[in-house]
């Protein structure tokens, strides 16, 4: 049998200059993807007019544990707003490729699209959806009663997902990074969706919010429910948002 992790490794050292386009002098990828003809666009809130609860970063830390189980519970748009907004949001653009967001990026790349599943999300229907981080809006992918448990099926946690408020995907887009860092930035896709996730662990729990991090997946399954290209496009992780308790 094949060692993979080995060869991911042996063939990901860096620097290996051969490997990078941007030495090559071929075009460089757009820093997000495009807006399909016809999509439905949903401008959401703001997040200069959201007021995030000032909870001390110790105490999310030292509260955050593994949820098994959610109680069905709600989020606001503005809610997600925010947590879209911390994790992936555009806080300066630089250039037409180059951009500050609130995660840290090798070589500023940021090769993480954020999908999610809108579970039960006060002002949206149930479906899939995709963050447009340069216009702080998201376009309706599709919109099915049934997604949650579709997705709870992809990622083997029925109790969590099908209660949560929102399930998050995160989907690299690799090329945006080995243009630059050549076949280097292959690790670089894995690493910032940790970086993502916690910056989502973070945010979420000072509204109150739990995160259960899902990396055990089927990948097919995804990439088909996320309307995904299997070639560009890789889901690399999975968040489900929600609580424990909820005010009936």
């Amino acid at each position: 049998m094949n060692d993979v992790g080995k060869e991911f490794i042996k063939g990901t050292r860096y620097p290996d200059y051969s490997t990078v386009d941007l030495v090559l002098r071929k075009p460089e990828p757009p820093a997000e993807l495009p807006i399909p003809d016809g999509a439905k666009i949903t401008k959401l809130p703001s997040p200069k007019k959201i007021k995030v609860p000032n909870v001390p970063v110790t105490d999310l830390i030292g509260k955050w544990e593994p949820s098994s189980f959610f109680s069905r519970s709600s989020m606001t748009l503005a809610e997600l707003s925010a947590l879209l907004w911390y994790t992936q949001g555009f806080r300066a653009r630089i250039n037409e490729f180059l951009v500050l967001r609130n995660v840290p990026s090798s070589g500023s790349r940021y090769p993480i699209e954020t999908y999610f599943v809108a579970g039960e999300v006060k002002g949206l229907d149930t479906g899939m959806y995709r963050y447009v981080p340069s216009t702080h809006s998201i376009i309706t992918i599709s919109e099915d009663p049934d997604l949650s448990t579709a997705i709870a099926t992809a990622s083997m946690n029925f109790k969590v997902v099908t209660r949560a408020a929102v399930t998050f995907i995160w989907v690299g887009i690799p090329y945006r990074s080995t243009w630059a860092l050549g076949n280097r930035g292959y690790r670089s896709v894995l690493l910032e969706a940790g970086h993502t996730c916690q910056e989502l662990i973070m945010t979420a729990g000072c509204f109150g919010f739990e995160v259960q991090p899902i990396d055990m997946f089927h990948d097919e399954m995804i990439t088909h429910l996320a309307n995904l290209d299997p070639e560009t496009q890789w889901p690399v992780y999975l968040a489900a948002v929600g609580k424990r308790t909820r005010e009936v």
